[in-house]
């Protein structure tokens, strides 16, 4: 990783998990209520989760062969604070690009459709393995940084299969409408079993 894209994934997760933290008190009107504790505690599940979420679509485009970096989108690092002022987060601070590795001559392979629905996928996957780790933590040591764990690792995918862009949803419907629906309809159930 370059300097940049450290800097850009390092500054994304550390404006998330504030974002998310901020949220979870309901906003402005409950920063009162905002504790170092909920703070580190988002900072655990938020980041590591954001990080590997957007580390899983940059391995799976590298093992295809592609270019992929991280870029952060400073507009949408706004949104996620702002947003979290009013008690939700809408979470879209970068993502990352891929493209097709060229030649001397600056010829490159297209990036099919399906590969590209892949390595879309990749990063939800990677969240629902994240809320499968801390399920199993917590049943090993009950704590409420896990159960934090879980329900964001969750929420980052069902919000992620969203299928508008830029969101991973829309390349994943794009490829494979049958994928999208077997995989949205598992963290929409995942979703609704951790809100029950």
């Amino acid at each position: 990783m370059e300097t940049r894209e450290l800097r850009d994934i390092a500054v994304s997760a550390i404006a998330l998990a504030f974002a998310f933290a901020l949220a979870n008190v309901g906003g402005i009107e409950g920063v009162n209520r905002l504790s170092y504790a909920l703070v580190a505690a988002a900072f655990i599940a938020v980041s590591l989760s954001f990080i590997c979420h957007e580390l899983g679509h940059r391995f799976v485009a590298r093992h295809f062969g592609c270019y992929a970096e991280y870029k952060m989108w400073k507009e949408g690092l706004a949104l996620a604070l702002l947003s979290s002022l009013f008690g939700f987060v809408f979470a879209a601070p970068g993502a990352v690009y891929v493209h097709p590795k060229t030649d001397l001559w600056g010829a490159g392979k297209a990036i099919s459709r399906k590969r590209y629905g892949i390595i879309s996928l990749a990063g939800p996957v990677v969240n629902l393995l994240f809320a499968g780790i801390f399920f199993a933590l917590h049943l090993w040591n009950q704590s409420d940084v896990f159960l934090y764990g879980i329900a964001i690792n969750i929420w980052l995918a069902v919000f992620n299969m969203i299928p508008l862009p830029p969101l991973d949803g829309s390349k994943i419907f794009a490829w494979d409408k049958r994928v999208w629906l077997a995989f949205f309809a598992l963290c929409g159930l995942l979703l609704f079993w951790t809100t029950i």
